[in-house]
This record gives structure tokens, C-alpha cells and sequence, in this order.
């Protein structure tokens, strides 16, 4: 449709039930075909009262509990489920936990820094073992700077390694030349 006919139609001196007319007109003239309807129409379709039956509601809840269920399996976060489940976080979490089910928390798309990670116990192993490296190349002289440079780490790193494990760092270079 060109925007001169709606421009046509939407002139706002004219009668609605004439602007009907004249679209119906349009239509036509571009070759649109209505189908007449034979008899009355209106008592064939049943009235809409606006009242659901518990019954579809039941049947709308048990499906959206089982559409929960496959996409937190497939690892669905909160808003991809509020996308399609059509509902708010706070229906779909009370709907998660009547059924028992734990929706995934959104992770962090970059790597956290090795000295701000949760310490679990392999993580605590991991930064002893860390830890006993740095003292020893302290104790054989290397400058804080050198040992993050050796062992793949930040300065900050190692200075908080040489706080917590009670060991001094070198930030000179000279005491190893003596």
C-alpha cells in the first residue's frame, strides 16, 4: 500500500464507518476478494466470557513447569526462562523451587585474578605450592618484580604472598650481585 492511500484514509473530518468503507473499496479495487457469509454468524461462535477453566490453567502450568524443567536441564539462565515462559523472575524462581529445581546463576565472562579467586582446598594447595616457589627463589635473591616474572604472576601477587607467608621480598636487584 503507498502512502498516499493512508494518507487518504486518515483525514480526521471523516466518519469512521466512512474511512471503512473507502479501505474496503481500496481493497477490492487491488484485486481482494470477501467471502460472503451465509446466515447468522454470530450464534455459531461461543461468547467469550473472559473466565478460564481451572482445568486449561492446570494444563498452561503443568506445561510451563515442564518447559522449566527441559530448558534449566539444557542450563538456561533467568532471563533466557523469563523470555520464554512469558513470567517475571519472581514467578519462575517460586515455580524453580516448588519443583525443586536450581535455575544456573550467570558466570563471569573473563577469568577472575588468581589472587581474588574463593579459596577451596585445592585451591589453597595450589597457591602453598605457589607460595614455597616464591620463597625459594626469594631466598635465592631474585627481586619481587623477577619472581612474578618467573612464577606468571603480578607483583601485587607476590607482595600479598610475601605478607600472608611471612617472607620478605628483595625489591632491589643489588643484594644478589654481593
Amino acid at each position: 500500500m503507498n502512502d498516499h492511500t493512508f494518507k487518504k484514509h486518515l483525514s480526521p473530518h471523516k466518519h469512521p464507518d466512512l474511512d471503512l468503507d473507502l479501505a474496503i473499496d481500496d481493497f477490492l479495487k487491488r484485486g481482494g476478494t470477501i467471502d460472503r457469509v451465509q446466515g447468522p454468524v454470530c450464534e455459531q461462535a461461543p461468547p467469550d466470557t473472559g473466565d478460564h477453566s481451572p482445568a486449561s490453567e492446570e494444563e498452561e502450568r503443568a506445561r510451563k513447569t515442564e518447559l522449566l524443567r527441559e530448558l534449566i536441564t539444557k542450563g538456561a539462565g533467568i532471563c533466557a526462562l523469563q523470555y520464554s515462559l512469558k513470567m517475571n523472575k519472581n514467578e519462575i524462581k517460586r515455580m524453580a523451587r516448588e519443583n525443586g529445581l536450581k535455575i544456573v546463576q550467570s558466570r563471569a565472562l573473563h577469568l577472575t585474578r588468581k589472587y581474588r579467586a574463593s579459596h577451596s582446598a585445592t585451591a589453597e594447595f595450589a597457591q602453598d605450592a605457589i607460595a614455597g616457589h616464591a620463597m625459594h627463589y626469594c631466598a635465592l635473591g631474585y627481586t619481587a618484580i623477577e619472581i612474578a616474572q618467573k612464577l606468571d604472576l603480578t607483583v601485587r601477587q607476590v607482595c600479598e604472598l610475601g605478607k600472608n607467608y611471612r617472607f620478605e621480598l628483595n625489591h632491589r636487584s643489588d643484594n644478589r650481585d654481593e
